[in-house]
């Protein structure tokens, strides 16, 4: 497996954390729209309205770029799940599967051809679970749902598992049928164990 390209540093500003979101928005932009062979970061440079010489501060090359979009997926990924659990914190297990799936389906759909290019052409530049804080974090709310539920955090990481080959499987390399979020949900639910709502 090759290295994870990394960033050459952190922004610490609000000016230099501002640029540097707006170079990773301008990237995923264009991968979306011309694919990987079609960024360069005198591409994504111009659309950011940024200076070259800023981007390559933070961003060696586009490989470091294509990474650091797969960090901030897992941040969004964290994020979404996190609120969707505090909102539905009144909800019954299976209502509360049923909102977390809808919204990580709504963060993929979001930008579709994004994820079509980090997860099917680039998925190598994803740090992998053992080494990634996100995905740690993620793991961890998902165990303390479970646990909470009394279904048992032990199964955070097959159900995570689950939930990513479902949603990547189904939604990216086809037309999703209409009923989608149903379906992962009542695939997921019946893992878990969680009885049908009448």
């Amino acid at each position: 497996m090759p290295s994870i390209p990394q960033a050459r540093k952190q922004p610490s500003q609000a000016r230099s954390r501002h640029a540097v979101a707006a170079i990773l928005e301008a990237a995923a932009r264009i991968l979306a729209r011309d694919g990987y062979a079609g960024m360069t970061t005198n591409k994504v440079a111009e659309l950011a309205g940024v200076a070259i010489g800023s981007l390559y501060q933070y961003f060696p090359n586009k490989q470091a770029l294509v990474a650091a979009l797969h960090r901030r997926h897992g941040e969004e990924t964290l994020a979404v799940v996190e609120a969707t659990l505090r909102r539905g914190a009144a909800l019954s297990p299976r209502r509360q599967l049923a909102e977390l799936v809808s919204a990580v389906l709504a963060l993929h759909q979001r930008e579709l051809g994004l994820h079509r290019v980090l997860e099917r052409e680039w998925p190598a530049f994803d740090e992998p679970p053992p080494s990634n804080p996100q995905d740690a974090a993620l793991r961890g709310c998902v165990a303390a749902w479970l646990d909470g539920i009394g279904v048992g955090a032990d199964r955070a990481e097959v159900l995570l598992r689950m939930a990513d080959s479902l949603i990547h499987g189904l939604l990216l390399d086809a037309e999703p049928p209409p009923d989608l979020a149903q379906l992962i949900s009542d695939a997921l639910a019946g893992f878990l164990g969680l009885p049908a709502e009448n």
